[in-house]
């Protein structure tokens, strides 16, 4: 009992210890979170999680730095005190609980004006010295000169940022990228180049986070309402970004959780029963705003495909008596589709909801069936429950942190799996082809998905 006291005090004195050390390196460090150290344009972020004696440890008390190195938009500029779609990552990751332990730190040593030149440049100077593990690049087409000169610009950002790659991982860092996003400036050309590139990223074998899914207009240009000025948001645009980054890739990197590939295995299989049902449920980490579901379903009969669940009320995506699909709104909104889809043959339906602009669309396979305006806070995504068809088969079901252009969504109808903001990919493997786990989730998040099972009350009737 004595050692136990002791163990105890020891642990409580260095959570103590370690808790004056990040208040004095806050207030005496030059590189101070609302201060722009202007002879290396380097503002650092300096945080520590809150630790407690139970998780801590010798593996897990020394802070895991992340480097957010790109321009003006991830330094922050249009925000408030320079506090961008950067600053408020790291806020959401000082705020949540680790469930190892891991105590993270971010500094942003990103520049206004900066390319991918700009970066390559000062690599060894500005980043090499910070002896990091992750590397944000958060560069975007925009400052390549993507407007002025098109594609030759486009060749260089691809090549460049593939060098930026090779060179992080060459000096022990991981890597993550974001995508590029909007400007008002861009033309019909410009937001091509743009969704091309993003598919790139989207594939590439690094992390990715798909930042322009949050402010775009659908035109390659600033939602209104939610930029400062031609080429930055404002703080409600910096807002819509951060919610883009899965809140707990890092810890999935730190487990070393691997980048998913795309899984041929089997499907699930629901059946409609009178004396129990069966829900299979995702809950997103933390707060969303723009999001993506998508998930492949085949069945011969009319009933709810998708629930959606919002913080005022729950919609649902169903197959109608004429074997079309149907979005019902948690708001008022209906979006009755034109795609037959009860012919036991697989089909592939997308909910796509951009915050930002106010409008959900819903796309059966690579056709848009409709949209409805409204804004979701999304709270949760079921299949199966009371309302299913009566006999139904799901796989491949894929939720992402931000919305999703037709490109996209093409894409994933060709069962191209896209990586940017990815926080679920469940192949749904019943038989276990692939996976032991059938509810497993391959995305890097340490989210997971839940079988609920409802049992109902049996109906005895009496001997006359």
């Amino acid at each position: 009992m004595h050692s136990s006291y002791i163990k105890k005090l020891y642990l409580f004195a260095l959570t103590v210890l370690l808790s004056f050390n990040a208040k004095s390196q806050a207030l005496h460090s030059h590189q101070s979170e609302d201060k722009f150290v202007s002879n290396t344009h380097q503002r650092s972020i300096p945080f520590f999680a809150r630790v407690s004696s139970e998780n801590l440890s010798d593996s897990n008390s020394k802070p895991v730095k992340i480097i957010y190195f790109g321009s003006s938009v991830p330094y922050g500029h249009g925000a408030t005190n320079f506090k961008g779609y950067t600053s408020l990552f790291s806020d959401i990751l000082k705020n949540r609980t680790s469930p190892f332990g891991t105590i993270f730190e971010t500094v942003n040593i990103s520049r206004a004006g900066d390319n991918t030149i700009g970066v390559l440049n000062r690599y060894n100077k500005d980043l090499l010295p910070q002896k990091g593990k992750y590397v944000i690049f958060a560069l975007a087409l925009g400052n390549e000169g993507i407007h002025e000169h098109g594609q030759p610009m486009f060749e260089q950002f691809e090549r460049n940022i593939k060098r930026l790659i090779e060179k992080a991982r060459a000096d022990g860092y991981i890597p993550i990228l974001t995508n590029s996003y909007t400007r008002n400036d861009y033309n019909a050309q410009d937001y091509a180049f743009i969704k091309k590139m993003n598919l790139l990223i989207h594939q590439m074998d690094v992390p990715s986070i798909n930042l322009l899914g949050a402010v775009d207009n659908l035109s390659g240009k600033w939602m209104d309402g939610f930029w400062a000025d031609g080429a930055h948001p404002n703080d409600a645009g910096h807002a819509e970004m951060a919610l883009t980054i899965v809140p707990s890739l890092f810890d999935a990197l730190e487990q070393q959780k691997p980048m998913p590939k795309s899984t041929k295995g089997s499907s699930i299989k629901l059946s409609k029963n009178r004396s129990k049902s069966i829900t299979i449920a995702f809950t997103p980490e933390q707060k969303i705003h723009p999001f993506t579901t998508t998930i492949s379903f085949k069945t011969g009969k009319q009933g709810t495909i998708l629930q959606i669940n919002d913080s005022t009320g729950n919609g649902k995506v169903s197959v109608s008596k004429d074997g079309k699909l149907v979005y019902s709104s948690s708001k008022s909104g209906i979006i009755t589709g034109s795609s037959k889809v009860d012919d036991n043959k697989w089909h592939k339906i997308s909910v796509t909801h951009y915050y930002a602009k106010g409008i959900t669309m819903l796309y059966c396979d690579s056709t848009l069936q409709g949209t409805v305006n409204e804004k979701l806070i999304t709270t949760g995504v079921n299949i199966g429950g009371s309302e299913i068809p009566k006999k139904i088969s799901f796989k491949n079901w894929l939720f992402y942190r931000s919305a999703m252009n037709r490109e996209e969504i093409k894409y994933l109808v060709k069962d191209s799996l896209l990586q940017s903001s990815l926080e679920l990919y469940a192949p749904l493997d019943q038989k276990k082809k692939s996976y032991s786990n059938p509810l497993i989730n391959l995305a890097q998040s340490l989210n997971t998905i839940q079988k609920i099972t409802i049992k109902r009350p049996t109906v005895s009737s009496k001997n006359k």
